[in-house]
């Protein structure tokens, strides 16, 4: 998200509205009693400017609740549904994951086998096996998606790009979340299928299962009730994200999908109706948690203006599905809070926040620079339009607008995460923790 993209595009006005008209959940306190508190804590959000999107529990295949709030496109003033469709982003990894579990059990090929099997022209095929992709142990590295952010680009140049970078360590001696891993699996799979990847999903998974409103997003198509996604802003403000092609996100977060099917979804695992995915490596495109003293499947996913969870208590068969067309803090646990709700553990409603701090440009600029974020020294930057502060962590082209919440201290929405800058550099916040982010040695504000 450029700076100069972000000044543009500022849609604070129309989601005002989403203010001043909070939604009604479809649940009653009598009929559901966890509903009153949940729609407090995501109302809280919506005051706040960070949900915008669906909230879907159901338990044993009965829906016990439902809320939808916000806009599926602000600039035509069309509200979000519960049937509207959304980018999942990672929660693709748990269909890729499938893909594979299902040519497994047809003999076609073992999460054994080594990768050269099925990609002989990939450099690094030789050193790694398909599960170290299945269990994001492959040691392979993302592929510049700035560098081709604004154009299509085919699995095969993705792979190139990926092949042509070093493994940050041996496969299976190491644990890295990869995007790069579920690229290659879903390569593997129109491979050995002999179907394109979205084709293969749709045919074995989304129809078998009634999935009518899930598909693959696919460079220059138009999917029908599809949210558009947007990035916060200053204080209560969308903002569109800096433009990303889908084909970016091949095997890795290009599943488009409702609350209603990714529900269907959580039943077809609960009850192993394709595959068994307790007989499968972990973790095979999910997360296993321990919460309140329940195992948890959950599976959660952010990307460009898109943020989504999806969790299941198998043996309760309860599930919670978050689908938003906006990226916050909100979804940053995983749904845990959320459950919490569900089974009866209160949860602070978030406070409204206040008009944002008006911060001198001279001040801005002072905050300007690259600093570097604990122990790791991960590299942070700080630019500033003389209007705004964006966060950008790494070499990242895409920033996170900041607000101000007082003339030292900004809000990263998209985490909750603060940052307090200070005179030996800055001082990173979250959940009450705080973690030293000096400036890097080269340095200077302004």
């Amino acid at each position: 998200m450029e700076v100069g993209f972000v000044r543009r595009a500022v849609l604070a006005a129309c989601f005002l509205l989403t203010l001043v008209m909070l939604p009604a959940s479809s649940a009653t306190p009598d009929a559901f009693p966890p509903a009153r508190a949940l729609d407090a804590y995501i109302d809280g959000h919506v005051i706040n400017g960070d949900f915008s999107g669906v909230v879907l529990v159901s338990q044993r295949g009965r829906r016990v609740y439902e809320k939808v709030a916000g806009f599926a496109s602000l600039p035509f003033d069309v509200r979000n549904r519960i049937d509207t469709r959304f980018a999942v982003a990672s929660v693709t990894k748990t269909f890729t994951a499938a893909g594979i579990a299902l040519l497994e059990g047809e003999g076609k090929l073992k999460i054994t086998d080594g990768l050269e099997l099925y990609l002989p022209d990939f450099p690094p095929a030789k050193k790694i096996k398909l599960w170290h992709l299945l269990a994001h142990q492959s040691g392979l590295d993302d592929p510049d998606y700035d560098a081709v952010a604004g154009r299509a680009v085919s699995a095969d140049e993705l792979l190139a790009m990926i092949g042509a970078r070093s493994l940050r360590f041996e496969p299976g001696k190491g644990n890295r979340y990869s995007n790069a891993g579920y690229v290659a699996l879903a390569r593997v799979i129109e491979k050995v299928s002999g179907d394109r990847f979205g084709e293969f999903l749709m045919t074995r998974i989304f129809k078998p299962l009634g999935m009518k409103d899930s598909g693959t997003l696919q460079s220059g198509a138009i999917v029908q009730r599809l949210a558009e996604g947007y990035v916060p802003g200053v204080g209560t403000a969308l903002l569109r994200p800096q433009p990303r092609d889908p084909s970016l996100l091949f095997g890795s977060g290009n599943v488009y999908s409702t609350a209603s099917d990714l529900d269907r979804w959580l039943t077809a695992i609960d009850r192993r109706e394709l595959f068994d995915i307790t007989a499968e490596v972990y973790p095979f495109g999910w997360g296993r948690r321990d919460w309140f003293e329940r195992k948890v499947l959950v599976q959660s996913g952010i990307a460009n203006g898109y943020s989504s969870i999806i969790l299941t208590v198998p043996a309760e068969e309860l599930h919670v599905v978050v689908l938003m067309n906006t990226q916050s803090g909100f979804t940053a646990d995983e749904g845990k809070t959320l459950l919490g709700i569900v089974l009866g553990h209160p949860a602070a409603v978030p406070p409204r926040r206040g008009v944002p701090a008006a911060v001198p440009r001279a001040t801005l600029e002072q905050y300007a620079g690259d600093y570097l974020w604990g122990e790791k020294k991960v590299p942070m930057r700080i630019d500033t339009d003389g209007a705004v502060l964006t966060l950008h962590w790494g070499d990242s082209a895409s920033g996170v607008t900041l607000t101000p919440v007082s003339g030292s201290e900004f809000l990263d929405r998209t985490s909750f995460g603060r940052i307090r800058f200070t005179a030996a550099g800055a001082v990173w916040i979250q959940e009450g923790r705080e973690t030293a982010a000096p400036r890097a040695p080269s340095s200077h504000g302004g």
